[in-house]
């Protein structure tokens, strides 16, 4: 699943269709296109996992999903689910959810809980993750009102930098880790985006689907029995705060 990082590094890719009126939109998914025909993309925005293209009549938002993928000037053999074709160039969105939002971006986002955004505002941060007391960190983590934009890489990555095992009870852990635990994600995600900037890829990893960690001590995966999903953690490095 695409991250926040990979979600703000698409959006960097597609800054040159700015500025340019829509020729033709369509896709198989849901949402109707005919309002976005001849209009212009006057701006793009990602929040969290979001990709948000604001037009002069409406904004519409793209989730990736768990499969989803993005081209742009270039088609698979399949169907496109969402594309935007311009005079020159092209958007094509393969297994994507697209629709338009029904509020203003403004009324809808809160970028004090997006982990890119230059308005993440740990203090907010903190306060949220305050509330959820009985809950564990590993789920806390993919909570998308707190940690827009986490995903399973992040959360993997963040934790052992902590030094905090993934199903540590909130209410357990000192102020102080949860401090460095949010510092964390942040300098994770900065280096997630960077390498995707760079490279095209992120495969930096510390922990997740590692053998063994940065530290040497050896890896423990487990599949969470609520979401299914596996987490990476280091026994030896990682405390549990139950």
């Amino acid at each position: 699943m695409p991250e926040g990082p990979s979600i703000l590094h698409l959006k960097d890719e597609l800054k040159s269709f700015k500025g340019r009126i829509v020729k033709r939109a369509g896709g198989y998914g849901p949402m109707p296109t005919a309002w976005i025909k001849g209009k212009k993309l006057i701006n793009i925005e990602s929040w969290g996992k979001h990709l948000l293209l604001i037009f002069t009549n409406g904004v519409v938002k793209v989730h990736l999903g768990l499969f989803g993928d993005v081209l742009i000037n270039e088609r698979k053999k399949v169907n496109r689910s969402f594309f935007l074709e311009f005079v020159k160039g092209e958007i094509n969105g393969y297994v994507v959810t697209a629709s338009k939002l029904k509020k203003t971006v403004e009324e809808l986002y809160d970028w004090r809980t997006d982990i890119l955004s230059r308005k993440f505002d740990r203090a907010w941060v903190k306060k949220l993750i305050k509330e959820k007391t009985g809950e564990t960190i590993d789920d806390i983590l993919m909570d998308q009102d707190i940690f827009s934009g986490v995903g399973n890489k992040i959360r993997n990555e963040a934790l052992y930098r902590a030094a905090i095992h993934p199903q540590s009870v909130i209410g357990k852990i000192p102020a102080a880790k949860i401090t460095k635990l949010i510092n964390e994600v942040i300098n994770y995600a900065t280096i997630f985006y960077k390498q995707l900037s760079k490279t095209g890829v992120n495969d930096f990893f510390q922990v997740y689907q590692q053998e063994y960690a940065a530290d040497g001590s050896e890896v423990t995966m487990k599949v969470l029995p609520k979401t299914k999903r596996k987490i990476f953690f280091s026994e030896h490095r990682q405390k549990l705060y139950v």
